[in-house]
């Protein structure tokens, strides 16, 4: 167990190591980034390499004043890896509460009454008919007919390997299906009520599993194949061995170019009491919220950042769906007010403003008028709040912050853009529902700022600074405190 309050250094052990070996790489490529965002290199052999591996690990329910202030007991997320990679001190959630997020990251649609309650019953959605910008009428249910497509079905079509690794799924087969993408059941007719919650043998809820919430991708067997249980599964009767994602990452031909990591109720932060293990290595032990995902952290990303497809070409992204303020009323936080204790009667709480907030000129969609379901009776701008998200790649130069503003659908472009998915979509460039808003912004140059691919060694947090801008493909001039390691 880790004692509160101890400072975290699994990855400061492995830190020669995996400096050596992304030094090693002796990067080649001269990296621009286009105007769409893109991070694509024109090499010395005339090829085009880009980031070619993607990891994001979507965390749960916390505003950026809670993630990233010291409030909590989480300083592996909020001091060592921005040192690694960047903060985006702007990253913004676009609903409330958690379904309704996963939705917009990986298929760009707008909240919805059924998943903005997280969906109470597991039900196909109705009307279910085509509305503007690539939305759907939705006035119930939450799973999308299969005329609905997600960027899985976008990399299927460019013939890109990704995976779903859901830490959990299948842990207790009655409650999930871990052969067909981790459904709680059939959502036709009147569905199935309560679709799973944590318990003491299986903390995986399928409302943190967008490949459930989708018929393009949980009715084809073929890409049911790649979500998967985060540590593996046993061959069973008519089901070969599934690899776990510390299997897959042992060689560049096993791991898959976009991976997609959804911890488990606890690891995730959701739960502030973990209805089972914390990963802490004390079976009492129960301690979840930041804490917890702060284990998980210091578990999985070491491993990825070790791995020969991460050193090669890696980018692993750390997102929360959005944010909630830190308060014990809400029960999930553990550090939550101005630094008194907490029965000292002397205590201020801290601001919820950042929980409902919205970026991006963030629009409704034609199912609720307030994507942010006016949360905690502040919901005076719709959306989900700001986050905050971290970014570790050998394209990023590290210690890097950015006040620029990117959400879910920007996330969602971003990635289209990335793995060069042009055609289809929304717009017929590619971009699905509303990652193909006009004038959304796409990661750029404040994200991609190491355009050579030189590793870089660690460095503080605020080595440079990129100023939010109003243009979508300026980046703005970077400033660099006189005393970075960036200043001479």
């Amino acid at each position: 167990m880790r004692l509160p309050g101890r400072s975290p250094r699994p990855l400061f052990r492995r830190k020669k190591q995996v400096a050596a070996g992304l030094l090693a790489l002796g990067a080649t490529a001269a990296m621009v980034v286009t105007a769409g965002g893109t991070a694509q290199a024109d090499s010395e052999h005339g090829r085009t390499p880009r980031i070619g591996h993607v990891w994001t690990i979507i965390l749960e329910n916390k505003s950026y004043e809670a993630t990233f202030s010291g409030l909590n007991q989480n300083s592996y997320l909020w001091k060592t890896l921005p040192s690694y990679g960047e903060l985006l001190t702007q990253y913004y959630g676009t609903g409330h509460y958690s379904l309704d997020n996963y939705l917009s990251l990986i298929a760009g649609q707008a909240p919805a009454p059924d998943n903005q309650s997280d969906c109470p019953t597991y039900k196909n959605v109705s009307p279910g008919t085509p509305a503007a910008d690539g939305q759907v009428n939705a006035s119930s249910g939450c799973v999308y007919p299969s005329s609905v497509k997600t960027l899985f079905n976008q990399l299927d079509d460019k013939h890109v390997p990704w995976k779903l690794y859901a830490q959990d799924m299948g842990n207790t087969p009655s409650r999930e299906d871990a052969y067909a993408c981790g459904v709680p059941g059939d959502p036709s007719g009147a569905g199935v009520p309560d679709p799973g919650s944590a318990t003491p043998d299986d903390q995986y809820v399928p409302k943190h599993n967008p490949a459930a919430f989708f018929h393009a991708v949980s009715d084809n067997p073929n890409d049911c194949k790649n979500v998967v249980p985060l540590n593996g599964l046993a061959a069973a009767p008519g089901h070969p061995a599934e690899n776990s994602l510390a299997q897959d990452l042992k060689s560049i031909k096993t791991t898959p170019a976009f991976n997609w990591i959804t911890p488990d109720n606890c690891s995730d932060a959701h739960d502030a009491t973990c209805k089972g293990d914390n990963l802490s290595g004390d079976p009492n032990n129960h301690q979840g919220g930041l804490y917890a995902s702060d284990l998980f952290l210091e578990k999985v990303v070491p491993e990825i950042m070790a791995s020969p497809a991460f050193q090669k070409d890696g980018l692993i992204q750390i997102v929360f769906d959005e944010a909630f303020p830190p308060y014990k009323m809400y029960g999930n936080s553990i550090g939550d007010y101005t630094g008194n204790p907490p029965d000292s009667g002397l205590n201020t709480p801290t601001d919820t403003a950042q929980s409902v907030v919205a970026c991006c000129n963030e629009l409704p969609g034609p199912n609720t008028a307030q994507p942010g379901d006016q949360a905690f009776g502040q919901d005076t701008t719709p959306g989900g709040g700001i986050t905050g998200a971290v970014m570790i790649s050998r394209y990023i130069k590290p210690g890097s912050v950015s006040a620029q503003p990117y959400n879910h659908y920007s996330w969602l472009r971003s990635m289209e853009d990335l793995f060069g998915v042009k055609h289809g979509g929304t717009d017929g460039k590619g971009h699905l529902g509303y990652a193909a808003a006009d004038g959304l912004r796409p990661f750029g140059g404040d994200v991609y700022n190491n355009p050579s691919g030189h590793a870089l060694p660690p460095a503080p947090s605020g080595s440079i600074t990129y100023p939010a801008v109003a243009g979508v493909t300026d980046v703005g001039r970077p400033e660099i405190p006189a005393d970075s390691v960036y200043a001479h």
